[in-house]
């Protein structure tokens, strides 16, 4: 019975894909944690936390690089994890990127037991991030009760008509349902993109809410676009469960009162036929 024992058990675990063997291969009441869980994890919750990060990374593996001893019962263990993204995860669906992250566990061992009390995990998210083909964007803490900030995306059509109509629609949801929700909206999109009536988005989510700001050539348009397919059956997934027994939102179209001419620095106020970049 050692330490190194106990890490070959628990390293072993994970590389096994066995989430129960990986809560097996603690002490009773051991404990897991990386700057993923909001604090330690224990028992079904840390079984559940490495089925999830399996479910992303089917042929997950961690390479020990070296393990040095840092006390009679503790150790510091440097590790590469590699693997392939092609199952879904909590912040979206699969890129289909391959990792090489680097990271290191400090680990206290209990010898009563001969496996492992506790386990402190390491790596850079921004790193992670990177290797995934995401982007890590940094945004200020919210100011309650006031002001939230969250992440945006823009979709360009490359159309330049001027707008006769936009449409807004909000959805709340729980986290866990937003990749279902970033799957529904790039079907709606994708579908769009091949209407010459649709002239681009933008799409805002902060908290449990999610925004969708559509420019259109038209009200025609755009009552045609929410009863298209793709826009009908995200509507039909919101309203049976889909998106979480919590999830509320409207839809509207609103028709533009004043479209002012384009401004320049140091100009006067342009024709709108001189606008070189889409609406929205």
């Amino acid at each position: 019975m050692s330490l190194a024992d106990a890490l070959d058990r628990y390293f072993a675990a994970w590389n096994d894909h066995d989430p129960d063997a990986v809560v097996q291969s603690l002490a009773d009441g051991g404990s897991y944690q990386d700057p993923t869980t909001d604090g330690p994890l224990t028992g079904d919750a840390l079984a559940a936390n490495v089925a999830t990060l399996l479910t992303g990374f089917p042929d997950l593996q961690f390479d020990l690089v070296s393990v040095a001893s840092t006390g009679d019962a503790a150790a510091a263990a440097q590790w590469l994890m590699r693997g392939t993204n092609t199952g879904p995860m909590p912040a979206g669906p699969a890129t289909g990127q391959t990792v090489e992250l680097p990271g290191a566990d400090f680990i206290d061992y209990d010898p009563g037991a001969d496996r492992i009390a506790r386990v402190v995990g390491y790596f850079d998210t921004a790193t992670l991030l990177t290797q995934l083909g995401l982007q890590a964007h940094i945004t200020p803490a919210d100011m309650e009760p006031v002001t939230k900030f969250g992440i945006g995306v823009r979709v360009d059509t490359q159309r330049h008509t001027v707008p006769g109509a936009f449409t807004v629609t909000y959805i709340d949801i729980d986290p866990e349902h937003q990749v279902t929700l970033s799957e529904a909206t790039t079907s709606v999109v994708t579908e769009q993109l091949g209407n010459d009536g649709y002239l681009g988005s933008c799409f805002a989510s902060i908290g449990r809410r999610n925004y969708t700001f559509t420019a259109w050539e038209s009200v025609e348009a755009a009552k045609a676009a929410l009863r298209g397919g793709a826009h009908r059956e995200a509507m039909r997934l919101a309203r049976t469960g889909g998106l979480g027994a919590n999830a509320t939102g409207t839809t509207s179209i609103w028709r533009p009162e004043v479209i002012n001419g384009i401004f320049r620095a140091g100009k006067s106020s342009g024709e709108l036929s001189e606008l070189t970049g889409q609406w929205l």
